[in-house]
Order: structure tokens, then C-alpha cells, then sequence
């Protein structure tokens, strides 16, 4: 008899958390449905994907299958912002963050086209991201000598993010296009005696990063 009991009172419990699952579904689907019209028109919060939901919002992410979802979301429309304001020493903290999370997306999302936006809006923030103090000093410093010049300036960077983002996904025309204007726009000529950075492949001038992605830079 106390089997049986707990028994039905694992399935009432069971089936409340069934239905309070059915009623977050719904919920989500419309926070979803609603924050992406608006994020269509204009840069939205992060927030506004979240669903007033019964059940805990790990749970439900978990359970829906969102979470791959959410943060790309979320990061895309954090990356809009960013790239849409010049970088500055007080954001660039933020613009690393982000950054941070746009490369996980690019590097582990199952998503293909999800995988390439991402790398395509962290070409965009690498671009318009400022050199390092010893690559502002020297631009055009041998990059395959040791120490600190021996990083990437940000215009390689958004090359390679540029190009991991069609390799990812080939119909990314929005890469292709950033990828384009990258391989057209080739930096001033180096002082003599000193190589271009990459081995001799051109990359892009500074300024046309800054704008929003989603039309190219």
C-alpha cells in the first residue's frame, strides 16, 4: 500500500511539472518569436529573450533544447551594440566578453550558419578592436620574430574570422562580402626593410568595421 502511494504521488508530481513545462514552452515560444520581431527592427537588450516561466529558466533551457539558441542570440545582439560604438578603454573589457563568447559559438555550436554569423560579427569587433601598445608603435613589425609583436594585429584577426566564417558555412554572403573587402583593401606600404605582416597578404584599413554587421563593414 505505501508503494502504491508514493507511486501516484511520483506521478501527480510528475504530471504538474508536465504541465508546468507545456505552459513554459509556450511562454518561451512567444518571448522568442517576440523579441526576435523586435530585434528585426532595432537593437534590443539580451534580456528580451528571456520567458516569465514557471519552472527554473535552466531547466526549461535544458529540457527545450535553447541554450545554443539563446546565446546566440543574445551574443549577436551584444555584438551589434559594440560594434555600432567606437572601442574604448572603459568598454573594452565588455567587447571582450563578448568576444569571448562569440568564438565559443564560432568554435562549438552544431549550427553551421549559427557558427558563421558568429565568426563573421567577431571579425567585425576584432577589426575595429584597437592594436596592442607595441603594434601601435610599430605596425609594421615582422610578426614571426618573438615577444609581444609577435600578435596578431586586429585586421588578421577578422581575416581569419572572415574566412573561418565561410569556410562554416559557404552561403554566409555576409562573410563573403567581409571577406572580400578585406582581400580589396591593402594597408600602406611598409617602411623599407621591413616585411608586411602575414608574409605579404594584404589586409584591410581601419574605420570600415565600425559599422553594424549584417551589411558587411
Amino acid at each position: 500500500m505505501i508503494r502504491r502511494l508514493a507511486a501516484a504521488a511520483a506521478l501527480l508530481v510528475l504530471a504538474a511539472v508536465l504541465v508546468l513545462l507545456a505552459r513554459d514552452t509556450w511562454r518561451w515560444e512567444r518571448a522568442v518569436q517576440d523579441a526576435d520581431a523586435r530585434a528585426a527592427i532595432a537593437p534590443i537588450s539580451p534580456a528580451a529573450w528571456e520567458a516569465n516561466a514557471t519552472l527554473p529558466a535552466s531547466l526549461d533551457r535544458r529540457l527545450l533544447g535553447l541554450n545554443d539558441d539563446l546565446a546566440f542570440r543574445q551574443a549577436s545582439m551584444q555584438a551589434i551594440y559594440a560594434a555600432s560604438h567606437p572601442p574604448t578603454t572603459k568598454t573594452q573589457k565588455q567587447r571582450s566578453i563578448i568576444e569571448a563568447a562569440l568564438a565559443r559559438i564560432a568554435r562549438s555550436d552544431r549550427d553551421p550558419a549559427r557558427a558563421s554569423r558568429a565568426a563573421d560579427y567577431l571579425g567585425v569587433l576584432l577589426y575595429s578592436d584597437p592594436p596592442s601598445p607595441d603594434q601601435a608603435a610599430n605596425p609594421y613589425g615582422d610578426p614571426t620574430q618573438g615577444g609581444p609583436s609577435s600578435q596578431q594585429t586586429p585586421e588578421q584577426q577578422a581575416l581569419a574570422q572572415f574566412l573561418n566564417a565561410v569556410r562554416l558555412d559557404p552561403n554566409d554572403e555576409n562573410a563573403q562580402r567581409n571577406l572580400e573587402r578585406m582581400f580589396r583593401q591593402p594597408l600602406p606600404p611598409p617602411r623599407r626593410g621591413v616585411p608586411q605582416p602575414g608574409g605579404g597578404e594584404k589586409f584591410g584599413h581601419k574605420g570600415s568595421g565600425a559599422r553594424s554587421p549584417g551589411r558587411g563593414y
